[in-house]
């Protein structure tokens, strides 16, 4: 069964179409960025160096979230902020990053806070990565943190595969036939 459509109602349609497109286009920009900032972080850092540096100071910051209005589901997420210092080629240089992107979670990063704080406790040395043609740039985990990447991936697979649906539907599907 056909039905016919007349140009004004494809017109409509298109324009209907063409502002759900650009919002899609500004989502799909927005998770674009979020997941190219943890993965060029990553890839850049692929030549760096593994170097001891010496704590100076770590602290595990806490968020507390709800996920309701009358805050009946209540969360705590955690997040190391450390002070370490290390030396490259006889220069002594302060690095406080942990991770690419400030991430809080009640896994990964809790974990991670604790056990900066039982080898600051021990002075123990910690591994860090330094960028040697910049040595000022260094950071403690380098690699990708997949339990937060894989969300992002994800939003950014769907995004893309939306968008690019509804071009294909503004493009190829809502023409008048003559």
């Amino acid at each position: 069964m056909i039905t016919e459509v007349s140009s004004a109602e494809i017109r409509k349609a298109r324009l209907g179409v063409c502002f759900v497109a650009i919002i899609a286009l500004i989502f799909v920009i927005v998770i674009s960025i979020k997941v190219s900032k943890g993965v060029v972080g990553p890839i850049s850092a692929l030549n760096w160096v593994p170097k001891n540096a010496t704590l100076i100071n770590v602290s595990i910051d806490e968020m507390t979230t709800t996920t309701t209005r009358d805050n009946r589901s209540q969360y705590t997420l955690y997040t190391p902020r450390i002070l370490y210092k290390y030396t490259v080629s006889g220069q002594e240089y302060i690095g406080r990053k942990v991770t690419w992107s400030d991430i809080y979670d009640d896994g990964y990063m809790r974990e991670l806070g604790y056990e900066l704080k039982r080898k600051w406790a021990a002075n123990v040395p910690i591994e860090i990565h330094v960028n040697l043609s910049n040595a000022a740039e260094s950071i403690v985990v380098k690699n990708i943190i997949w339990e937060h990447m894989s969300k992002l991936l994800v939003g950014f697979i769907i995004s893309w595969a939306v968008f690019l649906w509804l071009v294909y539907v503004l493009v190829f599907k809502l023409k008048h036939k003559k």
